[in-house]
């Protein structure tokens, strides 16, 4: 069982993230700390980081928002579950409130931007490790927002999800949202893939069925 290391031991961190290039980048970033902090492993998907987090026992994860599968908050769930002694610290492209909220409550320690600098990641890995919590500015600033909203949202997709769905009623083909969001491929059908668990569906009809029903989205043959 992995436990919190003494002061002068290593501090282990795992990388989870479906990109290649910004894994490369986070990994130079993590050796450019030194030190302590050493790379453990890195992970492509959800599923295998469950597996290295049971097998390597890292200190800290680095996890991805948004993954093929398995995504971030699945696989963060079920580590904690599991390794409730690991720290898992969020690396997301954007700060959605929702999103924010979802991690926390699975059991993450910190949510950053992909833009946080080696410095400010080797301050946060210490932070969790004494037990603290970690979040950008800009996290904080979206939390805020959405706190000081006289009423929420209603719902339970995020604004790039409800952005995206509605996109799907209207007969949108994934290449086609890619394309008009600035989106690859992977990331619409991992968004998709969010969607239909959130909602507890399986198809893109009836997606758009529950979303109309739950006043999410307008029906497009309403105008």
């Amino acid at each position: 069982m992995s436990s919190k290391p003494r002061q002068d031991d290593e501090i282990r961190v795992l990388i989870v993230d479906d990109h290649p290039i910004f894994r490369l980048g986070v990994c130079e970033r993590i050796n450019s700390i030194g030190g302590r902090v050493k790379l453990s492993g890195e992970a492509s998907d959800g599923l295998k980081a469950f597996e290295l987090a049971r097998t390597l026992r890292p200190h800290v994860i680095l996890m991805d928002l948004n993954m093929p599968g398995v995504s971030g908050i699945e696989a963060t769930r079920k580590i904690k579950a599991s390794f409730p002694e690991i720290q898992i610290l969020i690396l997301s492209a954007s700060a959605e409130a929702s999103e924010i909220g979802e991690v926390l409550q699975a059991g993450a320690a910190g949510f950053l931007l992909k833009s946080v600098t080696g410095p400010e990641l080797q301050e946060a890995i210490f932070t969790v490790m004494e037990g603290g919590s970690v979040l950008s500015p800009s996290v904080t600033r979206s939390l805020l927002t959405a706190l000081s909203q006289p009423t929420a949202v209603p719902g339970r997709l995020s604004e790039r999800e409800l952005e995206i769905l509605s996109m799907v009623s209207t007969g949108a083909t994934n290449k086609f949202i890619g394309k008009e969001l600035f989106l690859s491929m992977r990331t619409v059908e991992t968004h998709i893939h969010n969607i239909f668990q959130k909602l507890g569906v399986s198809s893109r009809t009836e997606a758009v069925t529950q979303a109309i029903s739950d006043g999410l989205i307008k029906n497009p043959k309403s105008g």
